[in-house]
């Protein structure tokens, strides 16, 4: 699963830094990236059930430390402006590349 959910950030965080440069296929790339927030929430749902006490540290653009379940993390990613304002597919992918090595 955790291989599953590096894919999914790796892949919207490659989306997003290429959107500028396909201005004919933008509204197609926004389309992929709210699907692939979807798809990640829905990942991280499955994984909340599985791990209720799990918590996620999340490091703000402020630098600012938060905690969140993995519950109100996949809650976040349907919100865009959580998404840039908490960093969260660096943060979900610097964690699950740590669940993955563990």
């Amino acid at each position: 699963m955790y291989s599953d959910i590096l894919t999914i950030c790796w892949s919207i965080k490659e989306v997003n830094r290429n959107l500028s440069d396909r201005q004919a296929t933008s509204d197609y790339s926004i389309k992929y990236l709210k699907k692939g927030c979807s798809d990640l929430a829905l990942m991280m749902r499955e994984l909340g059930r599985a791990l209720p006490d799990e918590k996620i540290e999340v490091i703000d653009r402020n630098g600012q430390k938060k905690s969140f379940s993995i519950n109100e993390v996949s809650d976040m990613l349907y919100d865009t402006k959580k998404i840039l304002e908490l960093n969260l597919i660096d943060n979900i992918s610097r964690w699950a590349e740590a669940r993955k090595l563990a």
